[in-house]
């Protein structure tokens, strides 16, 4: 009986582990943003990404493009099946911002600034502010 309920116990568990796994390497890949002119690269399982450029270690990803510097995830706070949180700072430090990465039924992402916004998008060389919401596809 002690055996049964300990291998049940073991095959949940595994089960859990293996569906946050999964939801994680469905964040993984380059994604493309046409209205910021920006690229997401991004591998949510692992700070296995290096920076162009940039001397950082390896980390779960970046966001390049016409936005106030080089965005920069250096932590995954939460990750389910459709959606990821995480901690982007800017490549010279100052700034930090939440952000919300939701998959779409297509495959792209979802980008949703989470709490203050510090991130900015450029417009005819003047910072602006960035849309809350941005779409990504995946590339």
């Amino acid at each position: 009986m002690k055996k049964a309920i300990s291998t049940i116990m073991m095959t949940v568990a595994m089960t859990f582990v293996s569906l946050s796994s999964k939801a994680q390497e469905a964040f993984k890949g380059v994604y493309r943003c046409d209205t910021l002119a920006a690229t997401l690269t991004i591998d949510l399982t692992a700070p296995t990404i290096s920076l162009p450029d940039l001397d950082f270690d390896e980390t779960y990803g970046y966001m390049k493009g016409q936005l106030n510097g080089t965005w920069v995830i250096l932590k995954v706070k939460k990750t389910d099946k459709k959606k990821a949180l995480v901690r982007m700072i800017s490549d010279i430090g100052i700034d930090a911002q939440d952000v919300e990465l939701s998959l779409t039924d297509e495959g792209n992402l979802q980008l949703r600034l989470v709490g203050e916004q510090n991130m900015k998008a450029i417009s005819q060389r003047k910072y602006v502010k960035m849309p809350k919401v941005a779409s990504f596809i995946k590339k």
